[in-house]
């Protein structure tokens, strides 16, 4: 109890002094947080962000457990891109998209494809496809999907698929031919080596990874995503202990560091 009230302390502290430090700053950022899969909104760190006082939207994606992939990945960057200017429409400077697991996968995502945020915030990147495919996870599904979306079919909704998720999880869902591709091709849009080597424009990535999954275990979190972005002299890169789950509160003050010394 008294390690989580002074942690809890540490935080509140580290936000007045995100304000103090930064006066008026706060105010003209804006963060989009993207929660992860089978998730429904706040996205990661809402409440503290909130709380440092950043203006905060944190949509339920096409992923979350309200909608289980109503629209195909470029629709659902769309959906971000829509949040984006809505946010720039309403005065902000700066807008920072954060995202968790597979929130942050659709943050890298959407950085390569459309880059018109000024910074990224990954905790906990998940969805690999490229992984299962690889593991035999995946491949006899793809082929019945792509077989479909060549014949025409690709559009209906009633095509079932296992959704894997971290920690083994897994979950039975219907959802059409195209959609699935679009999320679990191997070099597809899901694919965050892929999508990290084609982000074009340098900006600040604070990026926390966890030693509890596979990315970091196997794949070397730095090898496999960070190091691929274009270098900025503001990036973060940080493993954390902490489960998948836990990993935006484990680096919650970290997070808030580097959003204060971004704009100064």
């Amino acid at each position: 109890m008294l390690r989580r009230f002074a942690r809890c302390l540490a935080l509140v502290c580290l936000a007045w002094a995100c304000v103090g430090d930064l006066g008026a700053e706060p105010a003209s950022t804006a963060i989009i947080a993207l929660h992860g899969k089978w998730g429904k909104p706040p996205g990661p760190l809402a409440a503290d962000l909130q709380a440092a006082g950043y203006h905060v939207m944190s949509p339920a994606m096409a992923w979350g457990r309200d909608r289980f992939y109503d629209v195909d990945y470029p629709s659902a960057l769309l959906e971000i891109r829509d949040s984006v200017a809505q946010l720039r429409a309403q005065g902000f400077a700066h807008v920072v998209l954060a995202g968790h697991s597979l929130g942050a996968n659709a943050a890298l995502a959407y950085a390569a494809s459309h880059g018109d945020v000024d910074a990224l915030m990954i905790y906990a990147p998940g969805h690999v496809p490229e992984w299962q495919f690889r593991n035999g996870d995946t491949a006899t599904t793809l082929q019945k999907a792509r077989a479909l979306v060549q014949g025409g079919q690709g559009d209906a909704r009633d095509f079932e698929i296992t959704d894997f998720n971290s920690g083994n999880r897994r979950r039975q869902l219907v959802v059409s031919a195209a959609v699935y591709l679009s999320y679990y091709e191997p070099e597809g849009l899901a694919n965050m080596a892929v999508s990290a080597k084609r982000v074009s424009k340098a900006t600040p990535v604070f990026y926390a990874g966890t030693t509890q999954d596979g990315i970091t275990r196997w794949g070397n979190g730095a090898q496999y995503v960070f190091n691929h972005l274009p270098p900025h002299p503001q990036s973060v890169y940080l493993e954390s202990r902490a489960s998948h789950l836990d990993v935006p509160q484990d680096t919650a003050a970290q997070s808030l560091e580097f959003l204060k010394n971004l704009w100064p």
